[in-house]
């Protein structure tokens, strides 16, 4: 699973918008859109927050053919 697929299930999962999610990762909402669109990766140090954030609303992904 890519980042992008990672946090596009994120964001269903929780039902928040890519404003909502920049909001609560401490990034731009043009951030979370490239995340999705695939044209960026995060940083090591929201990579940590992202994983936080999942952990603490319980969101787990099937690593199943990882692409990453």
């Amino acid at each position: 699973m890519t980042f992008a697929e990672k946090v596009l299930q994120l964001r269903v999962k929780l039902q928040i918008s890519q404003m909502q999610l920049a909001e609560l990762l401490g990034v731009a909402y043009t951030t979370v859109n490239r995340w999705e669109m695939g044209h960026y990766k995060a940083t090591k140090l929201i990579m940590v927050r992202f994983d936080e954030l999942c952990k603490k609303y319980g969101v787990k992904f099937d690593e199943k053919g990882t692409k990453e």
